[in-house]
C-alpha cells in the first residue's frame, strides 16, 4: 500500500472514531435530559 492510501484509511477510522464519540455524547445527553425532564415534570 502506498503512503497516500494509509493517509487516506487514517483520517476515515479518525472519523469513524469522532462519530461513535459524538453519538455517546448525544445520547447520554438526551438520556439525562429525559430524566431531569421527567423528574421537573413530577414535581410540578
Amino acid at each position: 500500500m502506498s503512503i497516500s492510501n494509509i493517509k487516506v484509511l487514517n483520517k476515515i477510522s479518525d472519523f469513524k472514531v469522532t462519530i461513535i464519540k459524538t453519538g455517546i455524547f448525544v445520547s447520554l445527553a438526551a438520556y439525562w435530559g429525559i430524566i431531569l425532564v421527567g423528574t421537573f415534570i413530577t414535581f410540578n
